[in-house]
């Protein structure tokens, strides 16, 4: 831009000088071309940014370029009649220029600078004073008026550019210098307002419009300092400046002193210069002791506005240190709102998702579930299923990264209004309100089927299933009680095979509770002596001697016996069974040692998964038969096929324990098979010696079982057989059904037929009972 500027200014000089020393039409030829070359800028700019408000300034620049147009079109008037007459139709053109430019500096000085605008006027006025004297008094008394239009087009251009000075000097006393371009702008008007002086002052004694030497000079400097004023500027990166105050621009100042003195002395120093010439000397001492006391009311006056300008300065200062310490008040504040923002947000949110966390949701749910009496409402407990083995396959950053995902879904699933929010690890929580019963059942069952689609996270496909429980909730209710019957509902779920969506029951309360109970109560059973081991023999056909006893677990608390099918789930569930397990394999051993010495009976002991799962199991079996004596061989443990059913993807461990034992001639039992959905399958894969053949394939009544359940045991029995693995039937419980099996070729058998289970006194009687030869 600084090659631009110089260039402007060389050929705005060079315009002007060629002009000045050029007379005729090609000096007026060379007075137009810089006229344009010097506005080019302007107009240049003023086309880039049309229909764009660029404030005050724009109507300034639009002013100049209609005064511009207007030289343009007087100078080619001039051009092929000689002289202009006066008034012209270029007039309209200037007349309206004057418009623009007072409108424009009436805009940039703005309605507050109240104190500038008196100052402009004192100085206005005193420069009435030499327009009257200097123009308007001598065209009316001595120019030929040319008719009453000339003479008021005559009388208007003196008093605009008096309109115009006055507020071009608000606008200068506003505070407009502090920009480059502005103090260019108000340079231009200077000039154009000198030059515009002494035109009027050569037209005041002549009827046309003439130029001399100086003003058309001046003219073409106007039009040189706007163009530069509308040249760009690269502004400086300085620091924001601090708000200067507002007295700066309302108090006397020393230039400003200087421009009311010169005021106060410019009409009587004209009058005297008038008036002397004509030879009134007695009028020099009045006009010059008016001009004296004039100028010293006006140096009192600024001083005491300098005293005032002072005080209000500090009284800025004390209050810009107030404004300042206000801020870093402000800033405090405002930073503490933001901090405390971010603990609430943080403390009813959950950190990796942004979903809301247990408090929101209890909020939301209490606010829901008291705002009326009616209304039906839905919540839906949401766990993935398996979810730890993302985690221990790619890592704790990637299951975050998965979480996020889901939540990704679940927010497209869920409606605005609903209430989505994360309790924890990988579980998630829906609150829907006034929802009806299908509708809500109808969600948990979409958010299931899209969870089973898989996810692309981090450019891995992930395959995820989920469990979902829903309570369905009226109102009043309790949050807290509908989110422990959510999850009620969704441990329902999960023991139901996971995959799957469990509705909220009452009885499910009521087995949680009688859980809770339960597992109370076993934490102390060993204790506390309350647990017993009973033994019920397994027979050989069809002689019923007692080949080996099996060891059940009975339980009996303060409040009577507790059947096993209600405390064995809940010890496996709780991890107890692993403790009481190592208990009853240690008590069952010491009883099965004496009783394999005199009739060379084996013992049968189940195991839980839980207690194949536990690290260095296998050492545990054989450092019981250690102590106790009992040989290996002597020894089966009894498992069922749902527990690899259970665990397929971890069997791998599992299968290794038992590898491990069968090497040291312990033997393993299958329980309950045919109830499994792969037991052909897992007969081939599993380390099994002997079946157990559940007792709903032994038929209640054999005289009328049809064929096909004979045909189903037969089919058993030979697929054992086929394997050479004995079978054991379970549950016999009359001579006929005992009498059918060992037709089809079955050898052992166990049920109440040949005895219940019982303790170890009841064991020794049904040894003598059913091997009457053996003696104690």
């Amino acid at each position: 831009m600084h090659t631009t500027r110089w260039v402007l200014l060389t050929a705005g000089a060079a315009g002007i000088t060629a002009s000045a020393v050029t007379d005729g039409r090609l000096g007026r030829v060379i007075w137009l071309l810089t006229a344009l070359v010097c506005g080019s800028p302007l107009l240049a700019r003023m086309w880039r940014e049309r229909g764009r408000d660029r404030g005050p300034w724009r109507l300034v620049a639009a002013g100049f370029a209609v005064r511009l147009g207007a030289d343009l079109a007087w100078g080619a008037e001039g051009l092929g009649k000689g002289t202009v007459p006066f008034p012209s139709w270029n007039d309209i053109g200037y007349l309206a220029s004057y418009g623009l430019l007072i409108a424009g500096l009436i805009r940039a000085a703005g309605g507050r600078a109240r104190t500038a605008l008196l100052d402009a006027s004192i100085i206005a006025a005193g420069l009435a004073l030499v327009d009257w004297m200097m123009l308007l008094h001598p065209y009316l008394h001595h120019a030929d008026p040319g008719g009453p239009v000339a003479t008021a087009l005559a009388l208007l251009y003196p008093v605009c550019d008096l309109v115009l000075f006055a507020a071009g000097v608000r606008v200068l006393f506003a505070g407009a210098m502090r920009e480059p371009a502005n103090r260019l702008v108000l340079l231009a008007l200077g000039l154009l307002l000198a030059a515009n002086f002494i035109f009027f002052a050569h037209a005041a004694t002549g009827a046309t419009r003439s130029v001399a030497l100086l003003d058309n000079v001046l003219w073409l400097l106007s039009y040189l300092a706007l163009g530069l004023a509308a040249l760009p500027r690269r502004r400086p990166a300085t620091q924001p400046r601090e708000r200067q105050p507002q007295v700066d621009a309302e108090v006397a100042a020393h230039p400003r002193i200087l421009m009311f003195a010169g005021a106060a002395v410019i009409g009587p120093v004209a009058f005297v210069v008038q008036r002397g010439t004509a030879g009134n000397d007695h009028l020099y001492v009045p006009a010059l002791l008016s001009a004296a006391l004039s100028l010293l009311l006006v140096l009192r006056l600024g001083g005491l506005a300098r005293v005032a300008q002072r005080r209000s300065g500090e009284l800025d200062a004390h209050a810009g240190e107030l404004e300042r310490r206000g801020r870093e008040l402000s800033d405090a504040l405002v930073e503490r709102e933001a901090l405390e923002h971010q603990l609430r947000h943080g403390a009813l949110h959950d950190p990796t998702t942004g979903l809301a966390n247990r408090a929101l949701l209890t909020q939301r749910m209490e606010w829901a579930l008291t705002r009326a009496e009616q209304g039906r409402h839905a919540l839906i407990l949401l766990d993935l299923d398996r979810f730890t083995d993302v985690n221990d396959a790619h890592g704790h950053a990637f299951g975050d990264e998965v979480l996020v995902a889901v939540t990704a879904l679940l927010r497209r699933l869920a409606a605005p209004s609903d209430t989505l929010a994360r309790l924890g690890g990988d579980e998630f929580a829906l609150f829907v309100e006034d929802v009806e019963q299908l509708r809500a059942a109808h969600l948990a069952e979409h958010l299931r089927a899209e969870l089973k689609a898989p996810l692309t996270v981090g450019g891995r496909a992930v395959h995820l299933t989920a469990s979902l429980g829903l309570v369905h909730l009226a109102a009043k209710a309790a949050p807290r009680d509908a989110v422990a019957d959510a999850e009620l509902a969704l441990r329902a779920a999960k023991r139901a095979g996971r995959d799957r969506v469990s509705v909220y029951r009452p009885e499910l309360r009521t087995a949680r509770e009688t859980f809770t109970r339960i597992s109370a109560g076993l934490r102390h059973a060993i204790d506390r002596g309350e647990l017993a081991v009973h033994y019920q023999p397994v027979v050989e056909l069809p002689s019923a001697r007692i080949v080996a006893v099996e060891a059940l677990l009975r339980w009996t608390p303060a409040g009577g016996p507790v059947p096993p099918l209600d405390f064995i789930p809940v010890a496996e569930e709780t991890g107890m069974i692993v403790p009481i397990g190592a208990w009853v394999l240690e008590q069952a051993c010491r009883d099965a040692k004496a009783w394999h010495d005199r009739h060379g009976t084996s013992l049968t002991v189940n195991v839980s998964v839980r207690q194949l799962a536990e690290p260095g199991f296998a050492e545990q079996v054989l450092r019981t038969l250690a102590r106790t004596g009992l040989p290996a061989s002597a020894l089966v443990l009894e498992i069922t096929e749902s527990v690899f059913v259970g665990v397929a993807d971890d069997a791998a461990p599992l299968l290794a324990a038992l590898d491990g034992l069968r090497e040291h001639g312990i033997r393993v039992a299958i329980d309950d098979f045919g109830t499994g959905y792969s037991s052909l399958s897992y007969l081939t894969q599993l380390p099994v010696d002997i079946l157990k053949i559940d007792r709903s394939f032994v038929p209640a009544d054999p005289a009328d079982a049809a064929g096909g359940d004979h045909a189903f045991t037969r089919a058993v029995l030979q697929l054992g057989t086929s394997r050479q693995l004995p079978a054991i039937a379970e549950g016999i419980e009359t001579q006929e059904q005992a009498r059918l099996l060992h037709d089809l070729g079955c050898r052992l058998a166990q049920g109440y037929h040949f005895a219940k289970p019982g303790p170890v006194a009841q064991v020794e009687a049904a040894f003598l009972r059913l091997n009457p030869a053996l003696t104690p």
